[in-house]
């Protein structure tokens, strides 16, 4: 069994004609209709008796319309290494950004190993997947450095990280450390972003330095000048003295915080005692403190998953925060920690929307449904219908047609 498609809405470049979205739920839990033109959303609210009709129509009853997601920490993981005999490593690199899109993200910031074995081919292979999908997504990528980069036997993990940047990564980054040498590493990738004129995007996990957090903070108040994201962050401190004054250091310092809530809800971090998860970061300290707080998918561990619904249901159980919360960290956090315009379903907004079959915002969360239309700049770039099928005994419930 399989739902009809669409009538007279087509992917790719619409019309210059006006769209209208007829019928959607919006996250505050009321039904309006959008009226886009020119990749912008130039109304919001019920259809008036007497006002004209744009020429296309796309009924969105039954859907939620939410600001396009937001990936803020994914890992190529698998499609960055080489493929049957034949494979072209950028076609891998684009059916992976692909999934992403599929499930509503117009927004990722992707690390890539620019480590000795690794060198810049997957960095150019996301650049490669950068340049194709350009008008349909924001790719930001860090070039992640192997250790070591201090002294002279960094020499070489410096250069490959200068020569990525170079290439155009956006921002550089480096594993966390267990042994760090009071973050000298921390200042070595810094000095290498500020000459290439790039930010920092390091990962602060639960394995890094103790000092590593405390210096990306001294680096960024020295005066840095470019964007700075703390990744992964696990810990802030034991008690929540110490975690409240880490967390107005950052806000201070202008620093973005990005935490993953899977592999972070199975790791034995130092917060696992006082803090609100296993391995979490302390969530609500930082957004108390004026830190925006995105949640990413991503894990060197192989956990990755593509869906930033399914990485906000995560943190709303996990941080005990409310589902409007929860979703702002795949959407408005994520966008102000990668430098991107915000997107509100408002008028006088970019048309980056995605809309979920669903009847409320918990329900999305929820669900999880795959049943998605994907919208970048008032044209629909991505589209998703599930169907089901069943073998069951006779049911007057199942006597209906197809819906």
């Amino acid at each position: 069994m399989v739902p009809p498609p669409f009538p007279g809405i087509r992917l790719g470049p619409s019309a210059r004609s006006p769209l209208l979205l007829r019928g959607p739920r919006l996250a505050d839990g009321q039904v309006a209709d959008i009226v886009i033109a020119d990749g912008v959303i130039v109304s919001v609210g019920r259809e008036r008796p007497g006002q004209p009709l744009p020429a296309e129509i796309l009924d969105l009853r039954g859907y939620l319309v939410l600001p396009s997601l937001v990936e803020p920490h994914a890992h190529l993981g698998r499609a960055a290494t080489p493929g049957p005999p034949g494979t072209r490593l950028a076609a891998q690199v684009q059916a992976a950004v692909i999934r992403h899109l599929a499930c509503g993200t117009t927004a990722i910031r992707m690390h890539v190993d620019v480590g000795k074995d690794a060198g810049l081919r997957s960095v150019q292979a996301l650049l490669d997947v950068r340049a194709d999908l350009a008008g349909i997504m924001d790719i930001q990528v860090v070039a992640v450095a192997s250790a070591p980069v201090t002294g002279l036997a960094g020499v070489d993990g410096r250069a490959r990280l200068r020569h990525a940047l170079a290439a155009g990564a956006d921002l550089a980054g480096i594993a966390p450390l267990p042994s760090d040498e009071a973050g000298r590493s921390v200042e070595a990738v810094a000095v290498v972003a500020a000459g290439a004129g790039a930010g920092l995007d390091l990962q602060v996990g639960e394995t890094a330095a103790p000092g590593t957090l405390p210096r990306l903070v001294a680096v960024a108040e020295a005066g840095f000048g470019y964007p700075v994201t703390a990744s992964r962050v696990a810990s802030l401190g034991r008690t929540i003295r110490e975690r409240r004054r880490a967390a107005r250091s950052l806000a201070e310092a202008g620093i973005g915080v990005v935490t993953l809530p899977r592999p972070g809800m199975v790791m034995n971090g130092s917060d696992r005692a006082s803090g609100p998860s296993c391995g979490l970061t302390a969530v609500q300290d930082l957004a108390e403190a004026g830190v925006p707080v995105a949640a990413g998918g991503g894990s060197p561990q192989g956990l990755s998953h593509t869906d930033p619904l399914e990485t906000a249901c995560l943190l709303l159980m996990a941080a005990r925060l409310m589902p409007a919360e929860a979703v702002a960290a795949v959407t408005s956090a994520g966008r102000k920690i990668m430098r991107l315009r915000d997107v509100a379903v408002a008028r006088g907004e970019p048309a980056d929307l995605v809309a979920i079959r669903a009847e409320s915002l918990a329900g999305a969360l929820a669900s999880g449904t795959a049943d998605r239309i994907v919208l970048r700049g008032g044209r629909i770039v991505a589209r998703t219908q599930m169907a089901a099928e069943f073998s069951l005994p006779e049911l007057p419930v199942m006597r209906s047609a197809w819906n």
